[in-house]
């Protein structure tokens, strides 16, 4: 019992796509999987499938692979077309936002663990978004994951959930996603860095409601929100761009966490997030929009106050006269 209770702690879990060769059996097909970047190379054998669809041959199929069982066994398997980017279909999922709760979804983490997206983190406050590893755009993913690096040194693990699921998950395996994690310091008690098959990746872009069009073989140009999550697992607070400021974020996630939080930051955040979500996403854009608009708006008080003392002091002089 212990050193099955061990193998099932050590199991290292790995999404992958493939394509049914023959059936095997009510239970079992052989299959062709693709390959699983930096952990299992394109193989065909025989798997198990959990649960036991009806597969012939030829049709593509998802699953995550369980390699404690013998033959390795496909949790989650269904019949799937390869992952493809593209617009999010919300007529295909509950849409995700303020006030909705986090839709059932079953992934798996950088150490190769099973994460139930709508459970594993009961009792936390949740910050999520979306990125993947290749991006080339320093504006984008890197700087999401260097502003999650911020707050994981400043948000305490046990009161709150640092996660990014990845939008390219034929590359993004949970062997890409640790390595990636080093490159932050992403502490896995906090911050979770999450693949899945393209199936359930798919149907999670559709609910969150995440452009993701491919430019290149490993390039995506993809919008970005950033969703404050209750511990109850409803969703609290949505900033709809890439270009939030971290400070604010934290003082936003105290106060959902109902701890005291700064309102200033609280404010700013939201008023930056608007600002450059009306710029297309640019914060350097929305800053700049913002700055020239807190200048005119200096500008017109000035005015008005030179105006209301030019009256003061014209009427006393007119007194005078």
């Amino acid at each position: 019992m212990i050193a099955l209770l061990a193998l099932l702690l050590a199991t290292v879990f790995a999404p992958m796509h493939g394509l049914v060769l023959a059936p095997a059996g009510a239970h079992d097909a052989v299959v062709r999987n693709d390959d699983v970047t930096n952990m299992i190379a394109q193989q065909t054998r025989r798997y198990r499938l959990s649960p036991a669809i009806g597969v012939h041959s030829g049709v593509g199929i998802d699953g995550i692979i369980d390699r404690s069982t013998s033959p390795w066994t496909l949790r989650e398997a269904t019949v799937a077309a390869p992952f493809s980017p593209g617009m999010p279909d919300q007529g295909r999922a509950v849409p995700v936002d303020v006030g909705k709760k986090l839709p059932p979804a079953t992934l798996v983490d950088q150490n190769g663990r099973l994460v139930g997206l709508n459970r594993a983190f009961t009792g936390k406050v949740v910050l999520l978004s979306f990125i993947f590893t290749r991006c080339p755009d320093a504006t984008l993913c890197p700087a999401i994951s260097g502003k999650y690096a911020y707050l994981q040194s400043h948000l305490d693990p046990a009161r709150f959930a640092l996660v990014e699921i990845t939008l390219d998950p034929p590359y993004d395996s949970p062997a890409v996603l640790r390595d990636y994690g080093k490159q932050y310091g992403a502490d896995t008690r906090i911050w979770h860095l999450l693949t899945g098959t393209g199936s359930t990746i798919q149907r999670l872009l559709n609910a969150f409601g995440i452009n993701s069009l491919r430019v290149s073989s490993a390039n995506f140009i993809h919008n970005d929100k950033l969703y404050i999550v209750q511990p109850n697992g409803t969703v609290a607070y949505l900033v709809d761009t890439a270009g939030w400021d971290p400070g604010g974020v934290i003082a936003e996630a105290s106060a959902v966490a109902g701890m005291a939080s700064n309102p200033l930051e609280r404010f700013k955040l939201s008023l930056i997030a608007d600002v450059v979500a009306l710029c297309g996403g640019s914060q350097f854009a929305g800053i700049v929009l913002l700055e020239i608009g807190l200048f005119f708006l200096i500008l017109a008080v000035v005015a008005v106050s030179l105006w209301v003392v030019g009256r003061v002091l014209w009427g006393s002089g007119s007194r005078q006269t």
